[in-house]
């Protein structure tokens, strides 16, 4: 295995990187569109937006994979970095500078890889969008021009704030291990302990301007059967789903957090009870139509939400706005679950 020298402009390249904000930061439907269109349109298994940090790359987006980072070390994306075109490896074991790399020999047996710089407006190189396969291919060149004009989607995507105010100024107070520590490992998104500061936060800001600040509480239906049929790792498929439609619903800016093993809570900034609503109902019926493939078959799952909206004043909480969200969510599980509900 050969690992990749660094860039010449490596210092400021990282730098460049870690002035965007979004190392170690959760899942983001933006991010997530562009990699399940590259893995549809060049029929591949595995597509990833990768930064590469300075010890590790790491997946701000990921189809096909579970892991969230690999060492830079072993990272066919660092050597991508190195030129300005697309890096194409046809096959990894005809290839010496990757065919003893462990991602080679052991999961996920990368035989294939295409991978596309992203670049700054600085002209510093932080990542690429890439896409892999278990198998060797040769791709053309209609295939690889649109890797290229994905990885210019991911490119213009890398530099929009499109965060809520309380998320990124949370996440730009916090250093790398603190922000690792912040997201579920599994559905990566924000944490319990995350998601209830992000809404501490949004209180804050919104008691300041004034607005509508809304909550959604939600809760897969009787996910305790989806367990005892398909299994554990069947259920964490179907709540990697679930959260992938949650995300598709939401507007880019809001946030969500995984707040107990099926439930999640999404914190919606400048958004009216009328509009929470709409996006609930969204959430719900993006779910309802969904069918999960795990190994052990097809699975469906249904989702009960709790609305609740307030326009905060000085030294209103966070509990009596989740209490309120709670109060609905029960409403319509005991109203016969699949449904809406609304605080009164």
């Amino acid at each position: 295995m050969v690992e990749a020298p660094l860039p010449p402009d490596e210092a400021a390249r990282v730098r460049a990187l870690r002035e965007l904000g979004l190392l170690f930061t959760p899942a983001e439907e933006r991010f997530e569109r562009i990699t399940r269109l590259a893995a549809r349109f060049l029929r591949m298994p595995t597509a990833l937006v990768s930064l590469v940090d300075s010890r590790v790359q790491w997946f701000k987006a990921s189809h096909g994979v579970r892991a969230a980072e690999t060492p830079r070390a072993i990272s066919f994306c660092a050597h991508a970095i190195l030129g300005d075109d697309t890096l194409v490896v046809p096959d990894t074991l005809e290839d010496p500078r990757f065919r003893d790399n462990p991602l080679v020999t052991g999961e996920p047996f990368i035989r294939f890889y295409a991978g596309h710089p992203l670049q700054l407006v600085d002209g510093s190189k932080v990542g690429t969008l890439c896409v892999m396969d278990t198998r060797p291919r040769q791709p053309d060149e209609t295939e690889l021009e649109t890797l290229r004009f994905l990885a210019g989607w991911a490119q213009d995507e890398l530099q929009m704030q499109v965060l809520s105010e309380g998320q990124a100024a949370l996440i730009a107070e916090r250093d790398e291990l603190r922000r690792r520590a912040m997201l579920d490992p599994l559905t990566r998104t924000w944490n319990r302990d995350a998601i209830l500061e992000v809404l501490e936060r949004e209180l804050a800001r919104a008691a300041r301007d004034g607005s509508p600040l809304s909550v959604i509480m939600a809760d897969v239906d009787h996910f305790k059967g989806v367990n005892d049929t398909f299994g554990h790792p069947a259920g964490d498929r179907v709540l990697l789903g679930v959260v992938a439609s949650l995300r598709a619903a939401l507007r880019p800016y809001d946030a969500v957090g995984r707040f107990g093993g099926e439930e999640f809570l999404a914190v919606l900034p400048h958004c009216d009870g009328r509009a929470a609503r709409t996006i609930a109902e969204r959430m719900r019926a993006k779910v309802e139509v969904e069918r999960f493939e795990t190994a052990s078959g097809s699975a469906r799952a249904t989702l009960s939400l709790g609305v609740a909206t307030m326009v905060p004043t000085p030294g209103a909480d966070a509990p009596g706005l989740i209490e309120a969200a709670d109060r609905a969510l029960y409403r319509a599980k005991a109203d016969g679950r699949n449904r809406v509900a609304v605080s009164a």
